[in-house]
Order: structure tokens, then C-alpha cells, then sequence
């Protein structure tokens, strides 16, 4: 099995989620008066772009914890880059960064998520990052024409 390196986050006030770093950009943290609006969706600038943001907990379908949502705390972003474009991920918290060795041991059927597994002794969901991008409608995999 091939020992990854994850980000432990939370999701929700019960559930874990892991993202494994090969897939993860950075880690970045946003105060929240920095987030606007583009059509619809919520952006921030970043690095000289604007940096779409995706919900987590919206596409997964699971409440955000009480914490995430309350005004002062700054936005937990997971940035996404793939040929020289961003996106953010919002995740309530960032838990903790493990290295870990990884077997899916539990397929899971939830749209965005790859499966379940154990990390540091708990059930923990493993995050299908671009299965969540595609999901948000973002067009963010198009090629640029």
C-alpha cells in the first residue's frame, strides 16, 4: 500500500474527510470580509487571479459545523491547481496533515467521495477532489478555447 500524506478536515461537526496531498495544492486561510462575489458563486482574489470557492459540505450534502459558519473564523480553503488554474475548496477545519498508509476499505456510493478508510484510528471519508469540482459546475476541467 502506498503510504500518502493527507489533510485531515473536518466536515460537519462529526465527519472526516481526508484529501490526499498529491492532489492538494495549499493550504490557505481567508479572512471572510475578503470574499465577494461573481455570478453566483463566492471568490476571493488570490495570486493576482480570482479563486473560485466550492463548499465541501455543500456538494457532500452534510451541515457545516457551527464553527465554520460563524463570522469571525477565517475561511479554511484547500487550494486545487491543475494547468495553471486554482480553485478553492472551503472545508470547516484543517485537523491535522498525516502520512499514512491507504486502503480503501469501504466503497462508497456518496457522489464526491472515494471511499472510507482509518486514519489515526477513526473512520475517515476520502475526498474524489475532482468528482467535487465537477459536481460544483464550475467548468473548471474544460480546456480553455
Amino acid at each position: 500500500h502506498p503510504t500518502f500524506y493527507a489533510y485531515v478536515l473536518s466536515n460537519g461537526d462529526r465527519d472526516r474527510v481526508a484529501i490526499p496531498l498529491s492532489v492538494a495544492a495549499r493550504l490557505e486561510e481567508f479572512p471572510r470580509e475578503k470574499i465577494e462575489r461573481a455570478g453566483q458563486k463566492d471568490v476571493v482574489q488570490y495570486r493576482d487571479q480570482i479563486l473560485p470557492l466550492i463548499r465541501v459540505s455543500d456538494i457532500l450534502q452534510t451541515a457545516p459545523s457551527t464553527t465554520a459558519t460563524s463570522g469571525e473564523a477565517p475561511m479554511q480553503v484547500v487550494v486545487y491547481t491543475e494547468q495553471g488554474r486554482s480553485i478553492g475548496l472551503v472545508v470547516d477545519s484543517i485537523n491535522d496533515i498525516v502520512e499514512t498508509a491507504f486502503t480503501l476499505q469501504h466503497q462508497n456510493s456518496t457522489a464526491g467521495l472515494l471511499g472510507s478508510t482509518v486514519v489515526q484510528g477513526k473512520v475517515t471519508d476520502v475526498l474524489d477532489v475532482r468528482a467535487v469540482i465537477k459536481a460544483a459546475g464550475t467548468g473548471f476541467f474544460q480546456t480553455a478555447t
